[in-house]
Protein backbone atom coordinates (compact mmCIF):
# COMPACT_ATOMS: atom_id res chain seq x y z
CA UNK A 1 0.00 0.00 0.00
CA UNK A 2 1.60 3.68 -0.76
CA UNK A 3 0.31 7.53 0.01
CA UNK A 4 -1.14 8.81 2.47
CA UNK A 5 -4.48 8.69 4.59
CA UNK A 6 -7.12 8.67 2.45
CA UNK A 7 -9.60 11.91 3.51
CA UNK A 8 -12.20 11.09 5.91
CA UNK A 9 -15.58 10.36 5.31
CA UNK A 10 -17.24 14.58 4.57
CA UNK A 11 -13.63 15.92 4.22
CA UNK A 12 -13.07 18.57 1.70
CA UNK A 13 -9.91 18.24 -0.64
CA UNK A 14 -9.37 22.18 -1.74
CA UNK A 15 -10.89 23.22 -5.15
CA UNK A 16 -13.53 20.93 -5.86
CA UNK A 17 -11.84 18.01 -5.28
CA UNK A 18 -13.62 16.16 -2.67
CA UNK A 19 -14.69 12.87 -0.53
CA UNK A 20 -18.62 13.86 -0.17
CA UNK A 21 -20.39 12.59 2.85
CA UNK A 22 -24.03 12.68 1.16
CA UNK A 23 -24.37 8.89 -0.33
CA UNK A 24 -27.66 7.78 -2.54
CA UNK A 25 -29.57 5.83 -1.38
CA UNK A 26 -30.19 2.49 -3.48
CA UNK A 27 -31.34 -1.01 -2.92
CA UNK A 28 -29.00 -3.38 -0.83
CA UNK A 29 -28.58 -5.39 -3.85
CA UNK A 30 -26.82 -2.13 -5.68
CA UNK A 31 -24.73 -1.94 -3.22
CA UNK A 32 -23.48 -4.82 -3.21
CA UNK A 33 -22.91 -5.01 -6.56
CA UNK A 34 -21.02 -1.48 -5.98
CA UNK A 35 -18.67 -3.16 -3.56
CA UNK A 36 -17.97 -6.26 -5.64
CA UNK A 37 -16.93 -3.84 -8.72
CA UNK A 38 -15.26 -1.97 -6.24
CA UNK A 39 -12.99 -4.93 -4.93
CA UNK A 40 -12.59 -6.17 -8.57
CA UNK A 41 -11.23 -2.88 -9.78
CA UNK A 42 -9.01 -2.44 -6.87
CA UNK A 43 -7.77 -5.86 -7.26
CA UNK A 44 -6.09 -5.41 -10.52
CA UNK A 45 -4.21 -1.99 -9.24
CA UNK A 46 -5.79 1.16 -9.51
CA UNK A 47 -3.15 3.86 -8.55
CA UNK A 48 -3.40 7.97 -8.77
CA UNK A 49 -0.91 10.21 -9.22
CA UNK A 50 -0.18 13.63 -9.45
CA UNK A 51 3.27 14.41 -11.57
CA UNK A 52 5.21 12.99 -13.95
CA UNK A 53 7.98 11.85 -11.76
CA UNK A 54 5.52 9.73 -9.63
CA UNK A 55 3.95 8.39 -13.01
CA UNK A 56 7.56 7.05 -14.20
CA UNK A 57 7.95 5.60 -10.82
CA UNK A 58 4.90 4.00 -10.76
CA UNK A 59 5.91 2.15 -14.36
CA UNK A 60 9.26 1.34 -13.00
CA UNK A 61 7.98 -0.51 -10.48
CA UNK A 62 5.18 -2.17 -12.28
CA UNK A 63 7.88 -3.34 -14.75
CA UNK A 64 9.99 -4.83 -11.94
CA UNK A 65 6.72 -7.06 -11.17
CA UNK A 66 6.62 -7.79 -14.25
CA UNK A 67 10.22 -8.80 -15.18
CA UNK A 68 9.70 -11.77 -16.65
CA UNK A 69 7.16 -10.16 -19.52
CA UNK A 70 7.96 -11.00 -22.29
CA UNK A 71 6.38 -8.38 -24.60
CA UNK A 72 5.98 -4.43 -23.79
CA UNK A 73 3.57 -2.05 -21.94
CA UNK A 74 1.47 -0.32 -24.08
CA UNK A 75 -0.54 2.64 -22.75
CA UNK A 76 -3.74 5.09 -23.34
CA UNK A 77 -4.74 8.07 -21.91
CA UNK A 78 -8.22 9.48 -21.73
CA UNK A 79 -9.52 12.82 -20.39
CA UNK A 80 -12.23 11.43 -18.71
CA UNK A 81 -12.74 7.46 -17.32
CA UNK A 82 -14.78 6.30 -20.27
CA UNK A 83 -15.33 2.54 -21.22
CA UNK A 84 -12.47 1.45 -23.65
CA UNK A 85 -14.96 0.92 -26.78
CA UNK A 86 -14.20 1.86 -30.43
CA UNK A 87 -15.46 4.89 -31.57
CA UNK A 88 -17.43 3.41 -34.19
CA UNK A 89 -19.40 2.17 -31.24
CA UNK A 90 -19.50 5.56 -29.13
CA UNK A 91 -21.89 7.25 -31.79
CA UNK A 92 -25.00 6.90 -32.97
CA UNK A 93 -25.20 5.37 -36.67
CA UNK A 94 -27.41 6.30 -39.29
CA UNK A 95 -27.00 2.81 -40.34
CA UNK A 96 -28.87 0.43 -38.20
CA UNK A 97 -26.44 -2.49 -39.90
CA UNK A 98 -22.83 -1.04 -38.47
CA UNK A 99 -20.79 -3.24 -40.19
CA UNK A 100 -22.45 -2.15 -43.53
CA UNK A 101 -21.77 1.29 -42.09
CA UNK A 102 -18.01 0.83 -41.62
CA UNK A 103 -17.52 -0.60 -44.64
CA UNK A 104 -19.12 2.00 -47.00
CA UNK A 105 -17.14 4.82 -44.71
CA UNK A 106 -13.97 3.28 -45.32
CA UNK A 107 -14.50 3.06 -48.56
CA UNK A 108 -15.86 6.64 -49.38
CA UNK A 109 -12.59 7.59 -47.19
CA UNK A 110 -10.24 5.46 -49.73
CA UNK A 111 -11.67 6.91 -52.31
CA UNK A 112 -11.79 10.48 -51.20
CA UNK A 113 -8.32 10.31 -49.23
CA UNK A 114 -5.46 10.64 -52.07
CA UNK A 115 -5.05 13.99 -52.50
CA UNK A 116 -4.77 14.71 -49.25
CA UNK A 117 -2.08 11.70 -48.08
CA UNK A 118 1.53 11.65 -47.47
CA UNK A 119 1.87 7.69 -47.91
CA UNK A 120 -0.83 5.54 -49.93
CA UNK A 121 -1.89 2.95 -47.80
CA UNK A 122 -0.28 -0.86 -48.95
CA UNK A 123 -3.63 -2.46 -47.59
CA UNK A 124 -6.50 -2.68 -45.10
CA UNK A 125 -4.42 -2.56 -42.12
CA UNK A 126 -3.15 0.66 -43.58
CA UNK A 127 -6.52 2.46 -44.46
CA UNK A 128 -7.73 1.72 -40.40
CA UNK A 129 -4.11 3.28 -39.06
CA UNK A 130 -4.59 6.33 -41.33
CA UNK A 131 -8.13 6.60 -41.06
CA UNK A 132 -8.82 6.25 -37.35
CA UNK A 133 -5.14 8.49 -36.83
CA UNK A 134 -7.15 11.28 -38.56
CA UNK A 135 -10.53 11.13 -36.65
CA UNK A 136 -12.95 8.62 -38.47
CA UNK A 137 -14.56 6.28 -36.38
CA UNK A 138 -13.20 2.92 -36.79
CA UNK A 139 -12.61 -0.45 -34.48
CA UNK A 140 -9.26 0.81 -33.72
CA UNK A 141 -8.30 2.60 -30.22
CA UNK A 142 -5.07 4.28 -30.13
CA UNK A 143 -2.57 3.41 -27.89
CA UNK A 144 1.00 4.24 -27.90
CA UNK A 145 4.69 2.31 -26.42
CA UNK A 146 5.25 5.68 -24.74
CA UNK A 147 4.00 6.18 -21.51
CA UNK A 148 4.58 10.33 -21.70
CA UNK A 149 2.58 10.44 -25.26
CA UNK A 150 -0.14 8.62 -23.11
CA UNK A 151 -0.47 10.95 -20.16
CA UNK A 152 -0.05 13.84 -22.62
CA UNK A 153 -3.01 12.71 -24.39
CA UNK A 154 -4.87 12.48 -20.69
CA UNK A 155 -3.83 16.40 -19.97
CA UNK A 156 -3.58 18.08 -22.97
CA UNK A 157 -6.21 19.98 -22.46
CA UNK A 158 -8.01 21.35 -19.13
CA UNK A 159 -9.92 18.49 -17.45
CA UNK A 160 -13.83 17.83 -17.91
CA UNK A 161 -15.80 19.35 -15.74
CA UNK A 162 -19.60 18.07 -13.85
CA UNK A 163 -22.77 20.11 -14.49
CA UNK A 164 -21.39 21.48 -11.33
CA UNK A 165 -17.79 22.83 -12.39
CA UNK A 166 -16.15 19.86 -9.92
CA UNK A 167 -13.18 18.56 -12.10
CA UNK A 168 -13.14 15.22 -13.51
CA UNK A 169 -10.23 12.79 -13.23
CA UNK A 170 -8.42 11.51 -16.12
CA UNK A 171 -6.96 8.11 -16.81
CA UNK A 172 -4.02 6.24 -18.22
CA UNK A 173 -4.28 2.94 -19.20
CA UNK A 174 -1.19 -0.01 -18.88
CA UNK A 175 -1.94 -3.02 -20.78
CA UNK A 176 0.78 -5.67 -19.83
CA UNK A 177 1.19 -7.36 -23.43
CA UNK A 178 2.23 -10.66 -24.41
CA UNK A 179 3.73 -11.71 -27.85
CA UNK A 180 0.65 -13.78 -28.97
CA UNK A 181 -1.31 -10.27 -28.43
CA UNK A 182 -0.02 -8.98 -31.28
CA UNK A 183 -1.53 -9.39 -35.18
CA UNK A 184 1.56 -10.89 -36.87
CA UNK A 185 3.08 -9.10 -39.57
CA UNK A 186 4.10 -11.63 -42.09
CA UNK A 187 0.21 -12.77 -41.90
CA UNK A 188 -2.10 -10.37 -40.86
CA UNK A 189 -5.19 -11.39 -41.96
CA UNK A 190 -8.08 -9.31 -42.27
CA UNK A 191 -8.72 -6.68 -40.28
CA UNK A 192 -12.33 -7.29 -40.15
CA UNK A 193 -12.54 -10.77 -39.33
CA UNK A 194 -10.18 -11.37 -36.74
CA UNK A 195 -10.80 -14.19 -34.47
CA UNK A 196 -10.21 -11.73 -31.46
CA UNK A 197 -9.51 -8.79 -30.22
CA UNK A 198 -5.42 -8.00 -30.80
CA UNK A 199 -3.11 -5.34 -30.85
CA UNK A 200 -2.16 -4.02 -34.06
CA UNK A 201 1.56 -2.09 -34.93
CA UNK A 202 1.34 0.09 -38.40
CA UNK A 203 3.46 0.91 -40.98
CA UNK A 204 4.60 4.68 -40.30
CA UNK A 205 1.51 5.91 -42.89
CA UNK A 206 1.61 9.27 -41.51
CA UNK A 207 4.55 10.97 -39.37
CA UNK A 208 1.66 11.99 -36.57
CA UNK A 209 2.02 7.67 -35.47
CA UNK A 210 5.60 7.96 -35.98
CA UNK A 211 6.34 10.74 -33.48
CA UNK A 212 3.67 9.45 -30.54
CA UNK A 213 5.05 6.09 -31.34
CA UNK A 214 1.84 5.06 -31.97
CA UNK A 215 -0.12 1.34 -32.57
CA UNK A 216 -3.84 0.01 -32.31
CA UNK A 217 -6.09 -2.63 -30.59
CA UNK A 218 -8.11 -4.01 -33.43
CA UNK A 219 -11.51 -5.04 -31.78
CA UNK A 220 -13.67 -7.98 -33.19
CA UNK A 221 -17.15 -6.90 -34.17
CA UNK A 222 -19.87 -9.61 -32.33
CA UNK A 223 -23.14 -10.09 -33.08
CA UNK A 224 -25.27 -6.98 -34.01
CA UNK A 225 -22.51 -4.83 -34.94
CA UNK A 226 -21.42 -4.10 -31.01
CA UNK A 227 -17.86 -5.02 -29.04
CA UNK A 228 -17.14 -6.37 -26.00
CA UNK A 229 -15.40 -3.14 -23.88
CA UNK A 230 -11.14 -4.10 -23.81
CA UNK A 231 -11.67 -3.46 -19.92
CA UNK A 232 -14.19 -6.72 -19.98
CA UNK A 233 -12.05 -8.61 -22.17
CA UNK A 234 -11.47 -11.94 -20.65
CA UNK A 235 -8.24 -12.08 -23.02
CA UNK A 236 -6.81 -8.57 -21.34
CA UNK A 237 -8.36 -7.10 -18.37
CA UNK A 238 -6.55 -9.25 -15.44
CA UNK A 239 -3.46 -7.46 -17.78
CA UNK A 240 -5.00 -4.07 -17.51
CA UNK A 241 -4.26 -1.32 -15.18
CA UNK A 242 -5.72 1.98 -14.09
CA UNK A 243 -3.87 5.08 -13.20
CA UNK A 244 -5.86 8.16 -11.78
CA UNK A 245 -4.87 11.32 -13.08
CA UNK A 246 -6.62 13.81 -10.76
CA UNK A 247 -7.96 17.24 -12.45
CA UNK A 248 -6.37 19.63 -10.53
CA UNK A 249 -3.06 18.06 -11.59
CA UNK A 250 -3.34 18.53 -15.22
CA UNK A 251 -2.17 22.06 -15.79
CA UNK A 252 1.14 21.37 -13.56
CA UNK A 253 1.66 18.05 -15.44
CA UNK A 254 1.36 19.03 -18.65
CA UNK A 255 4.16 21.92 -17.80
CA UNK A 256 6.73 18.91 -16.15
CA UNK A 257 5.62 17.06 -19.71
CA UNK A 258 6.44 19.84 -22.06
CA UNK A 259 10.03 20.33 -19.77
CA UNK A 260 10.27 16.78 -20.75
CA UNK A 261 9.93 17.55 -24.50
CA UNK A 262 6.27 15.89 -24.85
CA UNK A 263 4.87 18.78 -26.77
CA UNK A 264 2.26 19.74 -29.21
CA UNK A 265 4.87 20.03 -31.59
CA UNK A 266 6.83 16.87 -30.89
CA UNK A 267 3.57 14.45 -31.16
CA UNK A 268 1.55 16.53 -33.98
CA UNK A 269 4.95 17.47 -36.04
CA UNK A 270 3.06 19.75 -38.88
CA UNK A 271 1.73 23.41 -38.71
CA UNK A 272 -1.06 22.29 -36.64
CA UNK A 273 1.12 20.96 -33.52
CA UNK A 274 3.12 24.42 -33.75
CA UNK A 275 0.20 26.55 -33.71
CA UNK A 276 -1.43 24.55 -30.76
CA UNK A 277 2.27 24.74 -29.15
CA UNK A 278 3.05 28.67 -29.39
CA UNK A 279 -0.87 28.98 -28.29
CA UNK A 280 -0.51 26.93 -25.23
CA UNK A 281 3.01 29.02 -24.56
CA UNK A 282 1.82 32.23 -24.53
CA UNK A 283 -2.14 31.54 -23.71
CA UNK A 284 -3.79 30.10 -20.24
CA UNK A 285 -6.39 27.49 -21.24
CA UNK A 286 -9.86 29.11 -19.99
CA UNK A 287 -10.94 26.44 -18.50
CA UNK A 288 -7.91 25.04 -16.53
CA UNK A 289 -8.37 25.06 -13.09
CA UNK A 290 -10.63 28.13 -12.58
CA UNK A 291 -13.36 28.26 -10.24
CA UNK A 292 -16.34 30.63 -9.97
CA UNK A 293 -16.22 30.92 -5.98
CA UNK A 294 -12.19 32.16 -6.85
CA UNK A 295 -13.22 35.37 -8.79
CA UNK A 296 -13.02 38.42 -7.00
CA UNK A 297 -13.39 42.03 -8.39
CA UNK A 298 -14.48 40.41 -12.09
CA UNK A 299 -11.17 39.13 -12.11
CA UNK A 300 -9.87 35.36 -12.44
CA UNK A 301 -7.58 33.32 -9.86
CA UNK A 302 -5.72 30.89 -12.09
CA UNK A 303 -4.50 28.34 -9.00
CA UNK A 304 -0.89 27.02 -8.62
CA UNK A 305 -1.02 23.30 -8.48
CA UNK A 306 1.38 23.83 -5.91
CA UNK A 307 -0.55 25.41 -3.48
CA UNK A 308 -3.26 22.34 -3.56
CA UNK A 309 -2.08 19.97 -1.61
CA UNK A 310 1.76 19.57 -0.31
CA UNK A 311 1.06 16.81 1.56
CA UNK A 312 0.93 14.24 -0.89
CA UNK A 313 3.03 11.27 -1.46
CA UNK A 314 4.43 10.42 -5.03
CA UNK A 315 1.52 8.19 -5.92
CA UNK A 316 -1.04 5.60 -3.55
CA UNK A 317 -2.95 2.59 -4.72
CA UNK A 318 -6.82 3.77 -4.57
CA UNK A 319 -9.28 2.02 -1.85
CA UNK A 320 -12.47 0.91 -1.62
CA UNK A 321 -12.94 4.12 0.44
CA UNK A 322 -11.77 6.34 -2.47
CA UNK A 323 -14.59 4.63 -4.21
CA UNK A 324 -17.50 4.53 -1.56
CA UNK A 325 -16.88 8.35 -1.42
CA UNK A 326 -16.81 9.41 -5.16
Amino acid sequence: MYGRAIPSQGQRVDFGRERQSIRVKVPHGSIMKKRAATAENISRGQFEVTSVSSFLALIEREKEVESGNSADFIFRGQQQDHVLIPKIRRLHPKVHDLATLEKLMLDDFERQMLFFTEKEPRDKWDLLALAQHHGLPTRLLDWSFSALTALWFCVERGPARKKNRDMLNGVVWILKTRVDDFVPSDQPGDPFHQERTRIFRPRFVSRRIMAQSGLFTCHKMIRDGDFVAFDKNREYKNRLQKVVIPGFAFSSIREQLGASGATSLSLFPDLDGLAAFLTERYFYDPYELVRRDLMSAGRVRLIDPAEIDKTRTPYRKLTSQDNDND
